[in-house]
């Protein structure tokens, strides 16, 4: 896949780094894991960080927010809520409730499930029965490409339908604060890129078709006539007069047809 439009993901530490930078070199994805050394960083860094992006005219700038720490803090909670409200509409915040461990369970799911799990350490026990050696360490994500190892042992498919499940279920009821994850819009908004750049692709290759075909169809009436003026090409083939003169002028530079006659007067045949 060949995503040609810029995007940046922000995540607050190393967990979503490593695992955004795996899935970018897994399936050559040409976005941006910011910032270039994971650290953690507070909603305001994050913003800033999306701000500088925006600036630098990427197309989308995706920021990853674990909503454990927010629902602990409401005054961090409520910036978070009102610089989500002022960003533009480029910046996309995903939220993951508890924290990013939570995507990960969903890839191993055997159903899904509605269990509450309220910090990343309600998550561990339950990750580490599919990720036995799993721990938020610079040490394991060196040692451990998380996106292969969740790909090739769980299921990323279902791992994106429990997910959009989930968060209907908690936009229908967000007082129940059940665990979730957005990160399947990331996902969708790959895909949908990837879709838009294959259509760019079919209709270039399409405009060449056209194109080649064109030519031909000029070539073979200049030769079947011997020479002609560019109004009867124009007529023969039915190509506007401005796009036939455009034709006609890439063909002699490209020695394929010689010119007789002044401009106004000027005749077209294959140069032998």
């Amino acid at each position: 896949m060949a995503v040609k439009k810029s995007i940046a993901i922000i995540g607050e530490g190393e967990t979503e780094w490593w695992y955004f930078d795996t899935l970018r070199i897994a399936c050559r994805y040409k976005f941006k894991v910011a910032p270039d050394f994971p650290q953690h960083s507070d909603i305001s860094h994050m913003t800033k960080l999306a701000e500088e992006y925006v600036k630098r005219d990427t197309d989308y700038v995706v920021c990853l927010v674990d909503m454990d720490r927010l629902l602990r803090v409401p005054a961090e909670m409520a910036t978070y809520q009102q610089l989500k409200k002022k960003s533009p509409r480029n910046v996309i915040w995903i939220e993951t409730n508890p924290c990013t461990e939570f995507w990960f369970l969903l890839h191993f799911l055997p159903q899904l499930t509605s269990k509450h799990y309220e910090t990343y350490e309600d998550v561990l026990p339950d990750l580490q029965r599919y990720m036995p050696s799993y721990e938020k360490t610079a040490r394991y994500f060196k040692k451990n490409n998380l996106y292969k190892y969740l790909t090739e042992n769980g299921d990323l498919q279902r791992a994106i339908s429990y997910a959009e499940e989930l968060s209907r279920l908690s936009e229908a009821s967000p007082e129940d604060r059940m665990a979730y994850s957005q990160m399947h819009l990331v996902f969708n908004l790959i895909a949908s890129m990837d879709e838009e750049e294959a259509d760019k692709n079919e209709q270039k290759t399409e405009n060449q078709n056209r194109n080649e075909e064109n030519r031909r169809q000029i070539i073979d009436f200049i030769a079947d006539n011997e020479i002609s003026d560019s109004k009867s090409v124009a007529k023969a083939i039915g190509l506007k007069p401005s796009r036939t003169r455009d034709y006609l002028k890439q063909l002699v530079d490209e020695g394929v047809l010689e010119i007789e006659g002044e401009y106004k007067n000027r005749k077209y045949k294959i140069k032998k």
